[in-house]
């Protein structure tokens, strides 16, 4: 800092001097009014002293440097600061679309995981139903991956219902009269079947209905079918032979259709199946029908469906229902014999206990109400 007095005479003239000289920044510090020396001095105004200032050059100039090296560095750690805020909003939201993703992918496995036990649950239901693993199978491996719980459940259930098809119960045209065969293995309850039909047709549907007994074997069997046909005044004809036939339907011209009872066959006894082919190839029946039981074995009626291949065609009665628990072995039979369904029968009393197929609620069964 460079510091300078000057005397004027008057402020103005010390203000003109300090300007031109240390320039318009120059600082005032100090004024005082001084005596002229000599003898004379005394007598004249007093002058005025200023003590004035101004920066050095150099020094404002540095000073000047390290305000700018100030900025600069401030200027620097504002950038740094703005740069480091972005990095942390950028590594905030990083963390949150991280935390996000192991969220989403946590609820995505514990819905897969979820979806994998439920699926292992119906799985377990249908064995438990007595469905073949065969079928069960085939029906998880149309399952799509991105099916939901409620798809699974319903996906499942169409396929079931699918498998089952359509009812296919006893249909009349203007053939008269109409000759329906009912054939299947001993003790399926064919008798009390066709007794089921005839009332059905005669009391419902207005039908006139004949019977005829091809079941010879069994005196019991007869008896039975005569005792029904005398309750509900049918006409009754017992057939021995084969060569019988055309004389034995000359009694029924008058009906609407005619139920032959055929005899119980095993299925291993060959003569006896010889037998039942030339009885249906004589008649050559309008519709036949094979009678299962809910209760046979899947390995036992495969063999019984092997045995019967030789029926050109024929729709299915599933008979005993309510003497099982489990409703797998419908689908089975239904599956394995891929032709449809058309009654089903829960007991003994005549005419009540023989229903039409009903695929919707046979699949929920199927199914199992825990699932459902």
């Amino acid at each position: 800092m460079r510091i300078k007095r000057y005397l004027a005479h008057d402020m103005q003239e010390a203000l003109i001097r300090i300007k031109a000289d240390l320039g318009k920044d120059a600082v005032i510090l100090s004024t005082k009014k001084v005596r002229q020396k000599g003898l004379f001095g005394f007598f004249k105004r007093p002058l005025i002293e200023v003590t004035a200032a101004c920066e050095d050059e150099k020094i404002v100039k540095k000073e000047e440097e390290s305000i700018k090296q100030e900025s600069l560095a401030l200027s620097l750690q504002l950038t740094q600061i703005k740069e480091l805020e972005r990095k942390i909003d950028s590594l905030e939201k990083i963390l949150k679309e991280v935390i996000k993703k192991e969220q989403e992918e946590d609820i995505s496995q514990t819905k897969e995981l979820s979806k994998k036990n439920f699926i292992d649950v119906m799985r377990e239901n249908l064995i438990k139903n007595g469905v073949e693993s065969e079928i069960i199978d085939m029906l998880f491996s149309n399952l799509s991956g991105e099916a939901s719980i409620n798809n699974v459940v319903n996906n499942i259930y169409k396929e079931i219902k699918n498998m089952l098809g359509v009812a296919a119960p006893l249909s009349f045209n203007s053939k008269i009269p109409k000759i329906v065969f009912f054939v299947g293995p001993t003790g399926v309850g064919k008798t009390t079947t066709i007794a089921k039909i005839a009332a059905k047709l005669m009391f419902e549907d207005g039908k006139k209905v004949g019977f005829i007994t091809a079941d010879t074997y069994r005196i019991a069997a007869v008896e039975q079918l005569k005792t029904y046909a005398e309750i509900m005044n049918i006409k009754t004809k017992v057939w021995y032979e084969v060569d019988e036939y055309d004389r034995i339907i000359e009694n029924f011209s008058d009906s609407d259709v005619v139920l032959v009872d055929t005899a119980g066959r095993s299925h291993k006894n060959q003569e006896h199946m010889d037998e039942l082919k030339a009885f249906v190839a004589k008649a050559n029946p309008d519709e036949v029908f094979l009678l299962l039981s809910a209760t046979t074995q899947p390995s036992v009626f495969k063999e019984v469906v092997n045995t019967y291949s030789f029926l050109n065609d024929y729709k299915v009665i599933i008979t005993k229902v309510d003497e099982v628990s489990t409703y797998g072995n419908i689908l089975n039979i239904r599956y394995f014999t891929q032709k449809p369904i058309a009654y089903i029968t829960t007991g003994q009393n005549v005419p009540d206990d023989i229903e039409q197929f009903n695929p919707e609620q046979f699949a929920k069964l199927i199914i199992g109400s825990k699932v459902l």
